[in-house]
């Protein structure tokens, strides 16, 4: 039997029904860290001598990109609950040949994502899972090692694109907007994330609803008087966290009041004096927006947020 080679080459999501025609809006995980296809046996039916019989078959991809754009956090959005078409082409099995899977055309797979700004960088793990009949997954399976991989426009190997890559790079974290929550030079933990809270289809499909947010921010300014400060703020006030990109350019995210609660913690001890303050709240998907262009965060020709952006949250 010939060597399997490890190793995935290249993952590209665009937009739904446009794999096999003009792919539309495609995005590479590019930069990454390890990612994971688990194919395996779902919801076997076990009889009373305890056999395991076939059922479904699960199709899992995990995969952590750490070029997040505003671009890509609008795209996910739009590919929500099946409906993003996808494509993960293998390391070569041998000097040409190379598997392909085509999650199209009836094998939409549902998204679940986990994005993160701190001060170890920026990434999003995003999930890709669903489970199909047997049959229909043999078939689909057996077809992997012989497809041919599309091509996308702008999009060479991997998808490795060194613009989209960005460090930390602190710029704003407001409470409520336009007031700073704290000096920079004294912060130890700056996070922000923002993750998909699901629901499963009877095919183990993703149906997503909202997104749970969570902020925080910790710092060695603890003076009392700092902390009767964060405790006369608002419990619900407005919150801008923002990411530089460039000279001019940055990612903005624009929390509305009455999004985000506020809550407090004051440590003091033999080795530390902070203060903690943690802004959570779930939102629903379609009260989100976005903003493009120089005043919003990006470039004047970008239109799509590849440079920069302002996401709004509850407005």
């Amino acid at each position: 039997m010939p060597y399997a080679a490890a190793g995935l080459k290249q993952i590209v999501m665009c937009n739904k029904g446009t794999l096999s025609t003009t792919p539309a809006d495609p995005i590479a995980l590019g930069i990454r860290k390890d990612a994971v296809l688990t194919i395996y046996h779902f919801k076997q039916i076990e009889d009373y001598r305890k056999r395991k019989l076939r059922n479904m078959v699960n199709f899992k991809l995990e995969g952590e990109t750490m070029q997040p754009t505003v671009f890509l956090f609008k795209k996910l959005l739009d590919w929500l609950n099946g409906n993003v078409d996808l494509q993960v082409v293998t390391q070569n099995q041998s000097a040409s040949a190379k598997d392909v899977w085509k999650f199209s055309a009836g094998k939409e797979l549902g998204i679940d994502f986990d994005w993160t700004y701190n001060q170890d960088g920026r990434s999003c793990k995003i999930t890709f899972e669903r489970a199909f009949p047997y049959s229909d997954a043999v078939t689909f399976t057996d077809a992997a090692d012989s497809a041919t991989a599309v091509t996308f426009a702008g999009i060479t190997d991997d998808g490795t694109d060194l613009t989209l890559f960005r460090g930390a790079n602190p710029e704003k974290f407001e409470k409520p907007s336009g007031t700073s929550l704290g000096s920079s030079g004294l912060i130890t933990v700056r996070s922000l994330n923002i993750k998909t809270e699901n629901k499963k289809s009877i095919d183990n499909m993703s149906l997503v609803d909202n997104l749970m947010i969570i902020l925080e921010m910790t710092g060695r300014e603890g003076a009392i008087a700092d902390f009767v400060t964060r405790l006369n703020k608002g419990q619900l006030d407005s919150v801008v966290f923002q990411e530089k990109n460039g000279a001019t350019t940055y990612d903005k995210f624009d929390f509305n009041s009455n999004v985000l609660s506020q809550t407090d913690e004051m440590v003091i001890n033999d080795e530390e004096r902070t203060l903690k303050i943690v802004l959570e709240g779930r939102i629903p998907i379609y009260s989100v927006s976005f903003l493009y262009g120089a005043s919003n965060g990006g470039t004047a020709p970008d239109t799509a947020g590849t440079t920069g952006g302002t996401i709004k949250f509850g407005y």
